[in-house]
C-alpha cells in the first residue's frame, strides 16, 4: 500500500474524537447556519454585482484603449506620410481637384485661404493615405487634417461647412502640439490627447488628436490632427453583462466648483449622447454628475483620480445604484452605473435555494455520519504503531545530524516512500560532511589569503596610498600589494597589482606564488628586474596549464616626482590631474607573466609630481562590472567617480570606487574580483 493511503486511514483515525463531539454540535447549528447565510446572501450579492460590474468597466476600458492605439499609430502614420510627402527628394506631386464648389468625396481640400499652392499639391497626395484611415478606423473618426505653420492646410473629408474665421492654428491642439516641440531634440514629440472641445462645423463635443510636423532638422512646421466624437467612444462598442438593460454609461472627468471647492463628475459622453449645435468659441459647459451624499461623491472622485478602477454606492437620479470606473484617458474614466433595485430578484432566488440546501444537509447529516465514523473506526483497527516508527527514527537521526553528529545512519526497512527518504538520508550524509570539511578548509584559505595583503598602507612622505581587494568567491585571484623601500636617502613607494586568470582557489594558490616569488628579491632591483626574475621562476610552476597573471609593478619616487613602472599585461595605470581636470593613461606594454620566461621587461617612467594628482592602479573586475540589466560599468563611469572624489584622502577614494561599484551592481551577484590602489600627491 501506498505512504498516501497509509497517511490518509492515520489521519481519519486522529479524527475520530474530535469527529464525535462536532456531530452533535454541527447537527444542532445546521439550520441556524443556513438561516445566517441567507440573510448574508444579499451583501454577497452585492459583492459580486461589484466585482462584476468593475471587471467590465475594466473589460470595456481595455477595448476602447485599444481602439486608442490604433488611433495613435493611425495618426503617427499620418504625420510621417505628411513629412515625407513634404521633404522627400522626389515627393510626387498630385494635382489639385477642381474649385471648392464642386467637392469631391475622398479628396484633401485647402482650408484657408492664404494657403502655398506648392505645399497644398505635395499634400494633396496625402488624400488615399486619408480615406485609407477612414475606412480602416470607420466612423469612430470625424475628419483628418494636416495644418502647416505658413496657413496651408487640408482635410479629409472635404469640409465646407466650417466657419468663416475658423484658423486650425489658433486652436488648443495645434498650439499643444506645438508647444511639445523641444527645439534641442529634433525627434518628433508622440501623439498628444487633447481635452474635449467643440467642433466648430458640426457643434459636436470631439477629442483631438495632434502631433507636430518637423522639418528634417527639427524645425516645427504643423500639425497633422484627428478629430473623434466624444460620444462616438460609448456608442461604438457594446457593454456585454447580463444587466446591460438596465446599465447607465458615461464617459467622466472629475471636476471642483471653483468657488466652494465641490466635486462633481464632468460628463463628456453617454451612450444616448446626441446633443450638438454648441458654440465653439466658448468654453465647453459640460452636464454634471452629482448625489445628495456630497462625501460619498468627493470620495468617489478621489478615488478616480488615486486609482485605475473601482466601485462606489451613490444614488443616481433618487435610486441608490453602483457606480463603476476605470480609467480610459489621463483625465476621464468610463463610468458605468446600475441601479441596486436589479438585486432584489436574484437575492431573493439565492436565499431560498440556501434554505433548501440545508434541509438537505441536515437529513443526509445523520446518515453521512454513520458511514464516516465506521470508516474511521476501520481506520484505527487497521493502524499500528510499526507505521510512524521509521518516521520517529528520522527525526531522531536529524537532531543528532544538526548536532554535528556525521556518523548517524538509519537501519530501518519499510516497503513503500518511507524507504526513498532512509536511503536518501544514508547518502546525503557523507555528501554533507564533504562539504562542511570543505567550506572550512576554504574559510580557512580565505583567512591566510586575506593576511597576505597588507595591512595598512606605508607612510611615505608626499604619498597618500590606500588600496583594497573584494573577491567574488571565498578565495580571489587578483593581488595587490604596496611597501616602503629606501633608495639611498629617500624613501620610495614600491607597489604592484596584478589579476590572475579565473578566480577561486586555483588563481588563488597562483597569486600566493606570485606574490612570494615579487617579494623575494632584492630592494636594489629595480621594476623591471623584479618582474624579470618572477616572470623567469613562474613559468616554471604554470608551463602547459594555460594559466597567467597580468601585472603593473611601480616604484614611485616623490622627491624626484617620477614613477617607474613595468605592465606585464596589465591594463594602463590612470592619473588624474585636478588642475587641468585630465585623465592621463599611462603607456608601455609586456606579456603577461607565465607565458615567455626569457622575456624582457621594459621599464616606463612617468612624471608624477603635481600636489593633489591622483594615480589609480586596479583590475578589469571593476569596469567590467554589470549592473542587473547586464550593461558593464565601464571606464568612463569609472573616470567620473575619481573625478568626484578626488579631493578625498586616498581612503576616502578607493571607499567612494567600491560604494558606486556596489550600488551600480545593486542585486546582481559580483562576478569577478575587484582590487584597486590609489596614491595621492600630498
Amino acid at each position: 500500500m501506498r505512504l498516501r493511503w497509509k497517511f490518509f486511514f492515520i489521519l481519519l483515525a486522529f479524527s475520530l474524537v474530535p469527529m464525535v463531539v462536532l456531530t452533535g454540535i454541527n447537527r444542532k447549528h445546521v439550520e441556524r447556519l443556513g438561516r445566517a447565510i441567507a440573510a448574508e446572501g444579499r451583501t454577497i450579492m452585492e459583492d459580486v454585482v461589484k466585482n462584476e460590474l468593475r471587471q467590465t468597466a475594466e473589460d470595456f476600458s481595455l477595448v476602447m484603449r485599444r481602439s486608442k492605439s490604433a488611433l495613435d499609430f493611425s495618426l503617427s502614420m499620418l504625420a510621417i506620410e505628411a513629412e515625407r510627402a513634404l521633404f522627400a527628394p522626389q515627393a510626387p506631386v498630385v494635382p489639385l481637384p477642381g474649385p471648392p464648389d464642386t467637392p469631391q468625396a475622398g479628396v484633401a481640400r485647402p482650408l484657408l485661404a492664404n494657403a502655398g499652392s506648392g505645399r497644398l499639391e505635395r499634400l494633396a497626395s496625402l488624400a488615399p493615405t486619408m480615406a485609407l484611415l477612414r475606412s480602416e478606423l470607420g466612423d469612430i473618426v470625424h475628419a483628418a487634417a494636416v495644418t502647416l505653420e505658413d496657413g496651408t492646410a487640408i482635410t479629409f473629408p472635404n469640409r465646407p461647412d466650417l466657419p468663416a474665421d475658423y484658423d486650425p492654428r489658433q486652436r488648443p491642439w495645434y498650439r499643444a502640439a506645438k508647444a511639445a516641440v523641444d527645439p534641442q531634440n529634433p525627434a518628433a514629440p508622440g501623439v498628444i490627447w487633447n481635452d474635449a472641445a467643440v467642433d466648430a462645423a458640426t457643434g459636436q463635443l470631439t477629442l483631438t488628436l495632434s502631433r507636430p510636423l518637423l522639418a528634417p532638422h527639427g524645425r516645427f512646421i504643423g500639425v497633422a490632427s484627428l478629430d473623434v466624437p466624444v460620444d462616438r467612444i460609448l456608442q461604438g462598442q457594446e457593454i456585454a453583462s447580463q444587466w446591460s438593460q438596465a446599465m447607465r454609461a458615461f464617459l467622466v472627468a472629475p471636476q471642483y466648483d471653483p468657488h466652494t471647492g465641490r466635486a462633481s463628475l464632468a460628463v463628456w459622453a453617454r451612450q444616448t449622447n446626441g446633443e450638438h449645435a454648441r458654440d465653439w468659441k466658448s468654453a465647453v459647459n459640460f452636464e454634471r454628475l452629482t448625489s445628495p451624499d456630497t462625501a460619498a461623491l468627493t470620495a468617489l472622485v478621489a478615488t478616480m483620480e488615486r486609482d485605475r478602477s473601482g466601485v462606489a454606492e451613490l444614488a443616481y437620479n433618487g435610486e441608490p445604484s453602483f457606480w463603476a470606473f476605470s480609467r480610459l484617458l489621463q483625465g476621464a474614466s468610463l463610468l458605468i452605473i446600475v441601479p441596486k433595485a436589479m438585486l432584489a430578484p436574484l437575492a431573493e432566488q439565492t436565499s431560498q435555494e440556501i434554505l433548501a440546501a440545508t434541509d438537505r444537509i441536515v437529513a443526509l447529516s445523520g446518515a453521512a455520519m454513520a458511514v464516516v465514523l465506521f470508516a474511521v473506526v476501520l481506520a484505527a483497527f487497521c493502524s499500528t504503531k510499526a507505521f510512524v516508527r521509521p518516521l520517529l527514527n528520522m527525526i531522531e537521526a536529524w537532531k543528532r545530524l544538526g548536532s554535528g553528529d556525521f556518523n548517524v545512519r538509519l537501519t530501518d526497512r519499510a516497503g513503500d516512500e518511507r524507504q526513498s527518504l532512509i536511503d536518501a538520508f544514508n547518502e546525503t550524509v557523507p555528501v554533507l560532511a564533504d562539504h562542511v570539511r570543505l567550506q572550512r578548509s576554504l574559510e580557512l584559505a580565505q583567512e591566510v589569503q586575506r593576511n597576505l595583503l597588507p595591512a595598512a598602507p606605508p607612510a611615505i612622505p608626499g604619498l597618500d596610498v590606500a588600496g583594497a581587494s573584494l573577491s567574488c568567491d571565498e578565495t580571489g585571484g587578483d593581488y595587490f600589494d604596496y611597501r616602503a623601500v629606501r633608495r639611498g636617502d629617500e624613501i620610495c613607494l614600491d607597489t604592484a597589482v596584478g589579476d590572475v586568470t579565473g578566480h577561486g582557489v586555483p588563481s588563488a594558490l597562483l597569486m600566493a606564488t606570485a606574490r612570494a616569488l615579487l617579494l623575494a628579491t632584492e630592494d636594489s632591483e629595480t621594476p623591471a628586474q623584479r618582474v624579470c626574475r618572477a616572470n623567469r621562476l613562474l613559468c616554471c610552476d604554470v608551463a602547459d596549464s594555460g594559466r597567467f597573471m597580468t601585472l603593473l609593478a611601480m616604484e614611485i619616487r616623490p622627491q624626484q616626482g617620477v614613477a617607474r613602472y613595468v605592465r606585464a599585461g596589465h591594463d594602463p595605470a590612470l592619473c588624474y590631474d585636478p588642475i587641468l581636470d585630465t585623465f592621463t593613461e599611462w603607456p608601455g606594454n609586456g606579456l603577461p607573466l607565465g607565458i615567455e620566461p626569457a622575456y624582457a621587461y621594459a621599464e616606463q617612467g612617468m612624471p608624477f609630481a603635481g600636489v593633489g594628482q591622483v594615480l589609480v592602479l586596479g583590475t578589469d573586475g571593476i569596469w567590467e562590472a554589470r549592473d542587473p540589466a547586464g550593461e558593464m560599468y565601464g571606464k568612463a563611469r569609472f573616470r567620473e567617480v575619481v573625478r568626484r572624489s578626488a579631493g578625498l584622502p586616498a581612503a576616502g577614494i578607493v571607499a567612494a570606487v567600491l560604494a558606486e561599484l556596489a550600488a551600480y551592481r545593486g542585486e546582481r551577484r559580483q562576478e569577478d574580483d575587484v582590487t584597486l590602489v590609489v596614491v595621492k600627491r600630498v
